[in-house]
């Protein structure tokens, strides 16, 4: 068999037509062909002259195809080599995508003919490509080949980096659906994938929220299908169904409902329910090829678990015959089974009559399971519906938790968790329950408080977008709420609160700036209320050439030295100050840098360009323009024009300390403008100042340096909004077709990118008017020195038994304590704080 080698003679792709030609039209003898091969060969050339590449490709793949199966695998594969590096000609992204659709459509277009090649070819493809969405469309199609082809085995190992691909990808929502669904067909592939399989259809489902009921119908089959792969698994014990709403739907739907008992069942009941339901349904598992010895098992599985996390450590034999519903001489054969799945760790005491269970191995997802499940409630419910909880809710739970809390201290649970899974339980908790976390074990301390966690915590959170909160600040106060539940406003109290009135002048990381003077200033992290004070750093200038109003701050992370800075720029009052070492007939500013790791603060000399701009005054038309905003790791500030100067923008580059003048689009010369930030992109908002009742707002976006600004969106002023005075963009909603926009003083609301239609954020007990900024939760400045701190940890010094004791005897022990009068029947908000915060400790564990 021939193989392909290119030489310097001839164009490589010009070779390959001729090769592949040459083998097309071999059975057409030599008179039929050379007529044929030189027309292909001669059109190739003009499209290599012309640069035609997605012709040149369009050509080449077709000939391709025509003899894949006439060659070796080895030639096929250097062929195609050389058609796919075609992609590397084009400069324009649509014209690559266009050129990896057709590419890819050949490859997967006989999947059954040396399938795994074909994997491998369009792997080659997706490595040469540098265009996100052409990669993605390079994977669908690998997807796709996975499965017509029967080649799955050699994609699934891919299956780990989805995250990444995401991230890189940064695809839609509607995206994602099909990605999440085709992974999770190529897994249903091979059975013993079923959970990785089930994995993904969870995902798919998840990107169903509260959505139209059109939209939701979409996942209808998909919701049935995993229901029932859950269902039919013998070894998966655990899923998040059933909250979901694409999986919710299915409970009023009369061809689902009876799916959505069924899985409801399996997730919060014991056998005696699913042998009702089993009665009453008795057609229902053949429709579904449920097979009822199966399903038996897996509930007396599950009811055994749910039993051994409800009682109090011993559970005697003959309730476990009545639960599982078997005879006596088949208790120890479960009992066997539940500890061969890995869901107990127990001891049979024969002679008793008795399981002494040691641990549910399942406790972090499954076990506890009740006292999990009544937490879960009581964290709801402490959020959003507090007349649903009565005094028989607060008496069974405390019932539940004298329980667990005798199991805790003769069992020692907690002390035989694996350090891997409390570290990958604890990643994905925000981080003031981690504060609280600390106390409970010196393992957990020292867990919590090393930087390699802070850096994985904070890492995960910001790729994740979990616990984002809303920081408010109105006059004296500071209040947070989260953001996917705006129903509880939290006060955020701070050492420098009091005195003069305290200013926010950025938000990253978690962590926010403080200052209520321009020397007094400081980081603060609300989440664990821990505050690093800058040190006190004089002005140059005289006290009679500054006030505040005079002062430009910034608080930025420099990614490329790990630090946090805090920028502050001081403009005198007055021109030509003679004390200045750059003298000028202007109104001098002094640049000053505080790195929070060297705990110091220097001094920038101004180059004279940027010096230009300050040589205005611009205290008067400063609303919120004094607040840097980062972006691509340096602060920005615009400084609005004159009629004798335009708005400038200076840009201060953390890593190298220079300060320098960013160019704005032309077009908006003579605009107000004002900058934010969105998904990391520098936005400049710009409105006319005289027509601010009825007019528009224009955002414009810098996606990166040394690129060009581009028109974002043109926001319409809302009708229950007076005038714009102030508009700025704050995050995207979770499916990206919104965004939160802080319109004026406080008034925040999403703004639909499709039907430019408004939605006000209704935050409870929020009256505004109030500054915004989103806030991650983070452990960034650490816990140690936290304030209010001092109880927990001499409890931590005398160890575990000493803290659960004292937890259990709060929470439990108010036996005859009026407190508990007010917790069970009046529903004092203050004492379901309390107790809620208690029971966040032992949520954790559970």
């Amino acid at each position: 068999m021939t193989t392909v080698v290119p030489t310097s003679e001839e164009d490589p792709s010009l070779a390959i037509v001729r090769f592949t030609s040459q083998l097309a039209w071999v059975d057409a003898g030599p008179e039929a062909a050379e007529p044929q091969v030189t027309r292909l060969c001669r059109e190739a050339e003009e499209s290599i002259v012309a640069g035609r590449w997605l012709d040149l490709a369009t050509l080449m793949v077709t000939s391709a195809d025509l003899v894949s199966s006439k060659i070796s695998d080895k030639d096929l594969e250097c062929t195609y080599t050389i058609i796919c590096s075609l992609v590397k000609n084009v400069s324009s992204p649509e014209e690559v995508l266009e050129m990896v659709k057709v590419i890819a459509s050949k490859v997967v277009q006989q999947p059954n003919d040396k399938a795994s090649l074909r994997l491998k070819i369009l792997f080659n493809l997706y490595n040469l490509l540098d265009h996100p969405n052409a990669r993605f469309q390079v994977y669908m199609k690998a997807l796709e080949l996975a499965v017509s082809g029967k080649v799955a085995d050699d994609i699934v190992p891919s299956f780990k980096k989805v995250d990444s691909f995401l991230k890189e990808w940064n695809i839609d929502i509607k995206d994602q659906r099909e990605l999440f669904l085709a992974i999770a067909n190529v897994l249903r592939e091979n059975k013993s994938l079923a959970k990785e399989s089930l994995q993904f259809v969870t995902r798919y489902l998840a990107t169903f929220s509260n959505e139209d009921a059109q939209v939701l119908s979409e996942a209808k089959d998909e919701a049935v299908r995993a229901a029932i792969d859950f269902i039919k698994a013998p070894s998966i014990f655990q899923c998040d169904l059933l909250d979901m709403p694409a999986v919710a739907q299915l409970e009023k739907d009369p061809n689902s409902a009876l799916v959505y008992q069924l899985l409801k069942i399996f997730i919060t009941q014991r056998l005696d329910a699913y042998m009702e339901f089993q009665n009453a349904n008795s057609e229902f598992l053949q429709t579904y090829v449920l097979v009822e010895e199966d399903c038996v098992a897996k509930m007396r599985l599950l009811s055994l678990v749910d039993l051994a996390s409800d009682e109090s450590g011993k559970i005697p034999y003959a309730s476990i015959k009545n639960i599982l519903q078997v005879n006596d001489e088949e208790v120890e054969l479960w009992v066997v089974k539940a500890i061969s799945a890995k869901l107990v760790d127990c001891k049979m005491d024969q002679m008793n009559q008795f399981v002494i269970v040691r641990q549910v191995l399942y406790a972090l997802s499954f076990g506890l399971y009740k006292v999990a499940r009544i937490l879960i409630l009581l964290s709801h419910f402490s959020r959003c519906v507090e007349s649903e909880f009565g005094q028989t809710q607060w008496q069974s739970l405390r019932t539940k938790l004298a329980a667990w809390r005798d199991n805790v201290a003769t069992q020692g649970i907690m002390a035989s968790v694996p350090m891997d899974i409390v570290n990958d339980v604890f990643l994905r908790l925000p981080a003031s329950t981690l504060v609280r976390c600390r106390v409970l074990s010196k393992p957990w301390f020292s867990l919590i408080d090393s930087s390699d966690f802070l850096a994985s915590h904070l890492k995960r959170t910001l790729e994740t977008e979990e616990h984002l909160m809303i920081l408010l600040q109105s006059h004296r106060l500071l209040r947070t709420v989260y953001l996917d539940g705006p129903d509880k406003l939290s006060d955020v109290d701070h050492p420098l609160q009091t005195g003069n009135l305290t200013k926010v002048f950025g938000s990253v990381n978690g962590v926010i700036g403080l200052t209520n003077s321009p020397v007094v200033l400081a980081l603060f992290n609300p989440s664990t209320r821990t505050i690093h004070r800058l040190p006190i750093e004089p002005i140059d200038f005289s006290e009679r050439s500054i006030t505040r109003e005079y002062v430009f701050y910034g608080l930025g992370y420099d990614s490329v030295s790990d630090d946090y800075k805090v920028v502050r720029m001081v403009q005198s009052k007055h021109k030509g100050y003679e004390g200045y070492p750059l003298q000028m007939e202007g109104y001098p500013v002094e640049t000053k840098v505080f790195s929070l790791k060297s705990n110091s603060w220097k001094r920038i000399h101004l180059r004279f360009e940027p010096q230009i701009p300050f040589m205005f005054l611009y205290y008067h038309v400063l609303y919120r323009r004094g607040n840097g905003v980062l972006a691509s790791n340096s602060l920005h500030w615009v400084l609005p024009g004159n009629p004798l100067a335009l708005s400038k923008i200076i840009r201060f580059d953390l890593a190298t300390d220079d300060l320098s003048v960013l160019s704005g689009p032309l077009e908006l010369c003579h605009e107000v403008m004002n900058l934010g930030v969105l998904d990391g992109c520098l936005c400049l908002i710009c409105h006319d100042y005289h027509n601010i009742r009825n007019g528009h707002v224009d955002v414009w976006i810098l996606r990166e340096y040394g690129g060009s600004w581009s028109k974002f969106i043109t926001v319409p002023k809302p009708e229950t909004v007076v005038s714009f005075k102030f508009v700025r963009p704050l995050i995207y909603s979770k499916d990206r077709s919104k965004i939160l926009l802080e319109i004026n003083s406080g008034t925040l609301m999403w703004f639909d990118l499709v039907d430019k239609s408004f939605e006000t954020l209704q935050i409870k007990g929020y009256k505004g008017p109030s500054n915004a900024e989103i806030l991650v939760s983070s452990l960034v400045l650490g816990c140690k020195g936290v304030s209010g701190r001092a109880p927990e940890k001499r409890m931590l010094q005398k160890g575990n038994k000493s803290w659960y004791a004292h937890l259990c005897s709060l929470v439990l022990g108010c036996r005859g304590d009026p407190r508990e009068k007010e917790i069970m029947v009046k529903g004092n908000k203050r004492c379901y704080a309390h107790l809620f915060k208690l029971l966040s400790y032992t949520y954790q564990l559970a």
